[in-house]
């Protein structure tokens, strides 16, 4: 029986039915994709929230092969820094100002390999040959900080190797670990700390924190629902027939 409504019959071609099923199929399945993605991040997030904020830990007494649960986590470790080599990435933007991010790197006391630390924001010389005024301490001290991922730079339109701007400084367009391992001869852990702003012997450290992200996921599935409901709409309109 034809569906008839205002001298108009609904008679959808077989062609076009199918693909606009399949159509609407990929755009829901897309949709719920995205929300479960949007979910994922949440509750990542808040893993993220309650591991920051939780209470420091010596970074020796860590379990380095469970590496998901040591991101963002608080720690602390005793050595000394080795004022041999200073690593500028460069790049850093601080409230519109054009500089690097200092990296050294750091012997712990009971621990192997050793650790690369990002001791802040420190402002470049419009004179690119310049190399910045940088902090020289080779007493034992104790960090505190917390742990991150090795920070991604984006793409380079070439390789570019590690710039040397006098015998101990270096500047960096990315951060690369088996690099910089070839540079001191040495082990370096597959994370980096991030000084805290009340440990001493740093530079600019005012860091912070990232979202969660969820909110461009449920935007990409709003997207991607409304593409199904107007795929819909026009399949509907142009399903149906005057009748003369």
């Amino acid at each position: 029986m034809a569906l008839i409504i205002a001298k108009r019959r609904f008679s959808p071609g077989l062609f076009t039915s199918v693909l606009t099923l399949l159509c609407l199929l990929v755009f829901i399945r897309l949709g719920m994709w995205q929300l479960d993605r949007a979910e994922y991040k949440r509750e990542m997030y808040k893993v993220f929230t309650e591991q920051q904020h939780s209470a420091p830990v010596p970074l020796d007494a860590l379990d380095f092969t469970v590496e998901q649960s040591l991101y963002w986590k608080p720690v602390t470790i005793s050595g000394r820094f080795n004022e041999n080599l200073q690593l500028l990435l460069d790049n850093r933007i601080y409230r519109g100002q054009q500089g690097y991010y200092v990296y050294s790197v750091f012997k712990p006391d009971n621990l192997e390999p050793w650790l690369l630390v990002n001791r802040g924001w420190l402002k470049a010389d419009l004179d690119r040959s310049m190399v910045p005024d940088l902090l020289q301490d080779n007493e034992r001290i104790t960090l505190s900080g917390k742990l991150k991922r090795v920070p991604n730079t984006g793409i380079l339109l070439a390789e570019v190797s590690p710039e040397k701007m006098q015998a101990d400084v270096y500047r960096l367009q990315r951060l690369d670990i088996v690099e910089i391992e070839s540079l001191i001869q040495h082990g370096l852990l597959p994370f980096v700390m991030q000084l805290d702003p009340s440990s001493a012997t740093g530079y600019v450290r005012d860091w912070t924190e990232p979202g969660s992200g969820e909110q461009k996921h449920l935007g990409y599935a709003f997207q991607f629902f409304a593409f199904a409901l107007t795929l819909l709409t026009i399949y509907c309109v142009m399903s149906f027939k005057r009748i003369d």
